[in-house]
């Protein structure tokens, strides 16, 4: 039975061992997406990002040839949490307005509850070969977006005044939230995302006669 006991621990030990490296890239990722947002990539060092996390710099190297990689796979997180999240907003019930508070909202709360989210916003600092792919999938989710736009003035819940300049409108102030939201400020992640939702319900929201 000792025998059997230490053969099945050995055989999950590389399933553990995946699972911690996958959960300190996660943690790498939310402590540099934190830093790029707020001071941009050139502004940002391995070293502050090292530190923060409380490893050593050649530790970084370990997951990461250099800061463009690590930016790329901030990036790569953010399309991957953002496509997933318009995928179960389009499966939400209820108006195309419904739907697009829903992913709204659960960005914010993700953004500010669970480690920043990386602004897609300086492409020209990752890898040259990543370039195309990266602008493709950010055109894909802003067409996403604008589609659900569309939809809801189709189905007379959004305003249709507004069109595309709304979604450009909304993801900008989403896109800032990461700049000045504290973890330790005075509104908690749902408060915030709540009063975002709340504030998007009114501005965009058709208007009864």
């Amino acid at each position: 039975m000792g025998q059997a006991a230490t053969q099945t621990a050995q055989s999950k030990s590389p399933f553990k061992r995946e699972a911690m490296r996958l959960k300190k890239v996660d943690y790498i990722r939310q402590v540099a997406s934190d830093l790029f947002n707020r001071k941009g990539f050139d502004a940002t060092s391995l070293d502050e990002v090292a530190d923060i996390i409380g490893i050593s710099k050649p530790s970084i190297y370990y997951y990461y040839k250099n800061k463009s990689e690590l930016l790329l796979d901030c990036y790569e997180r953010t399309l991957e949490i953002c496509e997933r999240l318009i995928e179960e907003a389009a499966h939400q019930p209820g108006s195309a307005l419904d739907k697009l508070c829903y992913f709204t909202r659960e960005l914010i709360y993700l953004n500010c509850a669970h480690g920043s989210i990386a602004i897609v916003s300086e492409l020209q600092s990752i890898p040259d070969d990543a370039i195309a792919s990266m602008r493709r999938r950010n055109t894909a989710l802003t067409d996403a977006l604008l589609a659900l736009a569309k939809e809801g003035i189709a189905d007379g819940s959004m305003r249709a005044d507004l069109s595309k300049p709304m979604i450009y409108f909304i993801m900008g102030g989403v896109n800032w939230i990461p700049r000045w939201h504290r973890e330790d400020g005075s509104m908690t992640a749902g408060e915030l995302a709540d009063s975002y939702t709340k504030f998007l319900l009114h501005g965009v929201a058709a208007r009864e006669n």
